[in-house]
């Protein structure tokens, strides 16, 4: 028996570690970005290391992707059906919070007026939505491997334990 080719979901895998390194640095900038107006009143200090920790929550959840993802080569064969079961539903997961993160970025954002910050942002969202590009693919390459929904019970659900 040949074992499936896991080429293209290590490729998208390794997507997600390359990004979240790029958020990082972005990060980064962004509080560099934030400290400057420490000295100026801090009138946008607060947004701006709000936006910061929301993008890097968004990056913490591809790593976390990554992490869970990165090792499926060691999972037995006979086991990753169940596996990509679980990832499935993660990366599904991934991707909502990913989006809602995003928007709670625009509030801030739109309140923000330092060029350098929404420069560092507007990159910031885009790698973000290539996190959610990254899981939309993995979801399509996993889910067909992934096992099929149980049963519904005979007469409805059942609420005994």
């Amino acid at each position: 028996m040949a074992l499936p080719d896991y080429g293209p979901l290590r490729s998208e895998v390794e997507q997600l570690y390359l990004n979240y390194h790029e958020l990082k640095i972005i990060h980064s900038k962004l509080h560099a970005a934030a400290r400057k107006h420490i000295e100026a009143r801090g009138e946008q200090l607060a947004e701006i290391q709000s936006a910061a920790r929301f993008i890097d929550q968004a990056n913490l959840i591809a790593y976390y992707q990554w992490e869970l993802l990165s090792i499926i080569e060691y999972i037995r064969v006979e086991r990753r059906s169940d596996y990509f079961t679980l990832r499935v539903k993660d990366i599904d997961d991934a991707r909502q919070k990913s989006r809602d993160l995003i928007m709670a970025v625009k509030v801030y954002d739109a309140f923000i007026r330092d060029p350098e910050a929404l420069t560092l942002i507007a990159k910031g969202i885009g790698y973000i939505e290539q996190h959610i590009a990254v899981y939309d693919a993995l979801q399509a390459l996993m889910a067909p491997e992934a096992n099929p929904p149980a049963a519904a019970p005979a007469g409805g659900w059942s609420e005994t334990l």
